[in-house]
């Protein structure tokens, strides 16, 4: 719990964690079959632990793709108000999928069907595109749920904020490129192992690479002496990082959650990006050029060859400029507050 009176709840793993243990299950990366067969049975013993401990002044922020958090609070006679962040890439790969798959179509019914408990039940929902957003308008005619986009997920506070980070290159000339890979999952593995592999094989000293994120482990794949894995960092240090950089990277060549997310705070950050055609599904650049300035580019990626063409023409590109970069002067938590204060939750 937080000042602001908002409760955030992520998807909860209790009995998970104890199968787990049990059964002595190792597979743990995301929507694994345990995970899945636990997972609501985990949902309602935390709607039954928030239940007797969360008055309703109090504001429930609830993440997760497949979730019926809010339908149980609402059938345990919870009145509080209820944010939902369904994550909407989950749908985005669901709805893909279903393109090309009979059996993949039955999911995404599954999961409109039980997206639409949420939709009930929940004050406020919280999607990350515009696209998102005018899908669930549409197709499940919104009209008790306040449904609002994500604010930019990077807040440079002011210009002298970013120039002051900026300058921590100190006049190092070379390009910089960052791959965001904060899940643990094997979208993220791949873009990593193939990342450090395509690197290796480029000239020491003529770039540098951060990769953020759970990766510690594959330090020593990385041959090249200007190749960093930093781990998982705070949020100061990541603007930082940002800030010095020249280049977002995201090949993904599968679709997988977060990645919007990723390019996202590529280009509010305003990087060049380079991705694969799946890694802007949902992203809207005319709209962030037009509504925010952005004046990065965007080199689209459809294999390795391609990947390796592409860096190696930029790192010997002399005449490159940075993109703009958003400047922002509000968090999203200050504008879910906003939101509450302004009284537009409309409730059952």
């Amino acid at each position: 719990m937080f000042k602001d009176r908002v409760v955030y709840v992520s998807m909860p793993r209790y009995l998970y964690r104890v199968l787990a243990r049990i059964l002595k299950w190792r597979q743990h990366y995301d929507l694994n079959p345990l995970a899945k067969l636990t997972h609501y049975v985990d949902e309602f013993i935390m709607a039954l632990k928030l239940r007797g401990v969360t008055r309703s002044s109090i504001t429930l922020y609830v993440f997760g793709s497949m979730s019926l958090f809010s339908f149980f609070m609402r059938l345990l006679g919870w009145k509080g108000t209820i944010i939902y962040d369904p994550l909407a890439n989950y749908v985005q790969t669901l709805y893909l999928r279903s393109r090309i798959s009979m059996r993949e179509i039955l999911r995404y019914g599954l999961y409109l069907a039980l997206h639409r408990l949420q939709l009930k039940c929940s004050n406020c929902v919280v999607y990350p595109s515009k696209l998102d957003l005018e899908n669930a308008e549409r197709m499940f005619n919104v009209r008790n749920t306040v449904v609002i986009p994500n604010p930019v997920p990077i807040c440079f506070e002011s210009h002298e904020e970013y120039e002051k980070l900026r300058a921590l290159r100190r006049g190092d000339e070379r390009p910089y490129f960052i791959l965001l890979a904060g899940g643990r999952n094997k979208a993220n593995e791949e873009a990593v192992k193939l990342t450090i592999d395509v690197f290796n094989k480029l000239p020491q000293d003529t770039f540098k690479l951060y990769i953020t994120g759970p990766w510690l482990d594959l330090k020593n794949l990385a041959e090249n002496s200007s190749i960093e894995l930093l781990g998982v960092i705070p949020q100061y240090e990541l603007k930082r990082l940002l800030a010095v950089s020249d280049y977002g990277l995201s090949p993904i060549f599968s679709h997988a959650a977060g990645t919007f997310l990723k390019t996202l705070t590529y280009v509010t950050a305003g990087l060049d990006v380079i991705a694969t055609p799946i890694s802007l599904i949902g992203l809207s650049i005319k709209a962030l050029r037009k509504r925010y300035g952005y004046s990065g580019k965007i080199y689209l990626i459809h294999d390795k060859e391609d990947y390796e063409k592409t860096l190696s023409e930029l790192i010997f590109n002399k005449n490159y400029e940075r993109g703009r970069p958003t400047i922002c002067h509000y968090l999203e938590l200050e504008l879910v507050n906003t939101v509450r204060e302004t009284g537009i939750f409309i409730g059952k």
